[in-house]
């Protein structure tokens, strides 16, 4: 085609038209290739496109990420013609500064722009440097885009607020909103007036980082310079106070911006309904949503999910269970986050099957279940006695890439410790050994603890020395249950050094320590240990509990202490801790006189 226009020499300027139609028709189409190949087929028979369709196919190649194209179009305008114009210029810098190219080899390039333009002797405009300085902040070079902004001030170049809102942005976005404070007094030193936008963005660091005071002396501050705030920055500021959990000022603030004029937004009545979920103001939540209903605001998924997670929260479940089946009956199914407290209530309500059963509509639905997913279950079933069906959960786990963590491993080994089926759970310790999960604390003091109680006490004792071997600290439980085996064993002598050793290491027994110590000196006829024992309980203000009482009743009237015992009786009742029918029953029967307590 090209070749027949260009047989008519008087038809140039005619054919440059048709050429510079037709590059636009196709780039504005998106036939990108076909576009940069008329471009390249024009400049081989001679038609040099105009610039202005030459930046057109070149802005469409940007907007595409097209880079490739876009790099060698720019080098043959460059090379060939038709000669990069400021506008061409500018393209590239946005190119190189835009979201697709985030780097700091892109920046080099952007660099590399600005020099050319000038050895071209085009001086790039404010657009042009404003998109630099956006390119240097998104790579994380503030502190480079601030100099670039003192020089450009030394030059005399002309800047706006554009050029410091990157900077101010990217200070709030490193957390580091009083840099960003600082930037914008500089701006207002250089007569350049912060406009809405600055404000907005420092405005919601400070709140983001819990200043909100702060954020309403910058309010303030607008509104003495006839600055109106936006939507947005009441946003900021709305959040900032329900984060602070300061839900009555953050209501008042949106009732008071409403009656003055503005029309609040799904975002806006969102943080509100979220701030009194968290809460657990739910009745208050219930009621913006109802309003949102009667403004003709859509309610979408963060609405619900806001509820989901309050009325889980204060234990309403049938309510969070409808809010649930609510979005899915609308076509929205919520997120792993939220399905996992859905799923925690119906463990909670004993609906294990449900629970089960939503673990498999996650998965049809995209949404894959975590390893928190099946452990929430899996805990729920051993503490229902299900540890066979807990366990098989575990190859189903596995089958969707979900791997049992070391809390996983250690509810099913603890439910099958409790059932006393220690081979069951050695065999599990030896799968997780193999899955490359090292064991914790908690998974040595489960076997301790089962291994102590079935009377294994020397297994328990090497197993105990062996998690210290491997740098784990003993905590109160793992103390503890080995004192209660040496006591249970009557070998109260390693028993009262294992006490030592954990009141040594800043380890505070429990009242079930004490109450095991007690319990093992009266079988060893060790009254004056168990009245020690007493004095520290009652000096550390360790209350003892029906079970500690029962034991000292107990073991005060079998060595004679009939006084002693009736005492701890009496001690008990006017603390108001209620005791076993068998204790209560044999004081009852104690005759009016006994040892003496002195």
């Amino acid at each position: 085609m090209f070749n027949t226009v260009f047989d008519c020499p008087h038809e140039v300027q005619g054919s440059i038209v048709l050429a510079d139609a037709l590059i636009k028709v196709f780039a504005s189409s998106i036939m990108l290739e076909n576009a940069v190949d008329a471009f390249m087929q024009a400049k081989k028979i001679g038609i040099l496109p105009g610039i202005r369709a030459s930046n057109f196919l070149l802005k469409c190649l940007v907007e595409s990420n097209e880079k490739e194209l876009i790099v060698n179009l720019f080098e043959e305008m460059k090379n060939h013609g038709p000669a990069p114009s400021l506008y061409t210029y500018t393209i590239m810098m946005n190119f190189y500064c835009n979201r697709h190219c985030q780097d700091r080899v892109c920046m080099e390039r952007a660099t590399d722009i600005l020099e050319e333009m000038e050895a071209a002797g085009i001086n790039p405009s404010i657009v042009t440097y404003s998109t630099y300085i956006l390119g240097l902040c998104r790579v994380g070079l503030i502190e480079v885009a601030l100099d670039f902004i003192h020089e450009l001030q030394r030059n005399g170049q002309p800047l706006n607020c554009y050029c410091y809102n990157s900077v101010i942005s990217a200070f709030v976005n490193r957390g580091e909103p009083y840099k960003a404070l600082q930037v914008v007094d500089e701006m207002k030193s250089c007569r350049i007036a912060p406009d809405v936008y600055s404000y907005s963005i420092l405005i919601d660091g400070f709140c983001q980082c819990g200043d909100v005071e702060k954020g309403l002396t910058l309010l303030e501050e607008m509104e003495k310079c006839n600055t109106k705030p936006s939507l947005v920055t009441y946003s900021s500021l709305l959040k900032g106070f329900c984060k602070r959990g300061l839900m009555d000022v953050s209501f008042d603030l949106f009732r008071k911006v409403g009656n003055s004029g503005y029309k609040y937004d799904q975002h806006a009545y969102n943080i509100l309904i979220t701030g009194f979920c968290t809460q657990g103001d739910m009745e208050s939540a219930h009621g913006l949503l109802q309003e949102m209903i009667k403004n003709n605001l859509s309610l979408n998924a963060v609405s619900y999910e806001s509820l989901i997670l309050g009325f889980c929260k204060i234990g309403s479940f049938e309510k969070a269970f409808k809010c649930f089946e609510f979005l899915v009956k609308a076509g929205i199914f919520p997120n792993t986050f939220i399905c996992n407290h859905v799923i925690d209530g119906y463990c909670n309500e004993g609906l294990m099957e449900v629970a089960l059963k939503l673990t498999d509509e996650m998965k049809k639905h995209g949404t894959i279940p975590n390893t928190i997913t099946y452990s929430m279950i899996i805990n729920m079933l051993c503490k229902d006695c299900k540890t066979e069906k807990a366990l098989e959960l575990i190859p189903v786990m596995l089958k969707c890439n979900t791997f049992p963590s070391i809390v996983t491993y250690s509810m099913l080994i603890d439910g099958f410790a409790k059932q006393d089926n220690l081979r069951k759970a050695v065999m599990l310790y030896s799968s997780m050994l193999k899955g490359g999960v090292t064991p914790d604390r908690v998974t040595f003091t489960i076997f301790i603890n089962a291994l102590s109680t079935m009377g294994r006490l020397k297994e328990a004792y090497n197993l105990f020395k062996e998690m210290i071997l491997k740098g784990l600290k003993p905590d109160k439980i793992s103390y503890t249950s080995m004192i209660a085996g040496f006591c249970r064993s009557e070998d109260m002598r390693v028993a009262w050094e294992l006490f030592q050793e954990m009141v040594q290491s800043d380890i505070l027994p429990s009242v079930v320590t004490y109450t095991c110590l007690i319990d093992g000196f009266f079988k060893v006829n060790r009254i004056d240990m168990v009245i020690m024992l007493v004095e520290e309980m009652s000096y550390k203000e360790i209350y003892p509990d029906p079970v500690t009482y029962s034991v000292l009743i107990r073991g005060y009237q079998q060595l004679g202490f009939v006084d002693r015992a009736q005492h701890s009786y009496d001690e008990a009742r006017r603390r108001g801790v209620v005791l076993d029918k068998f204790t209560s029953k044999n004081m009852r029967k104690i005759p009016a006189f006994g040892c003496q307590m002195g």
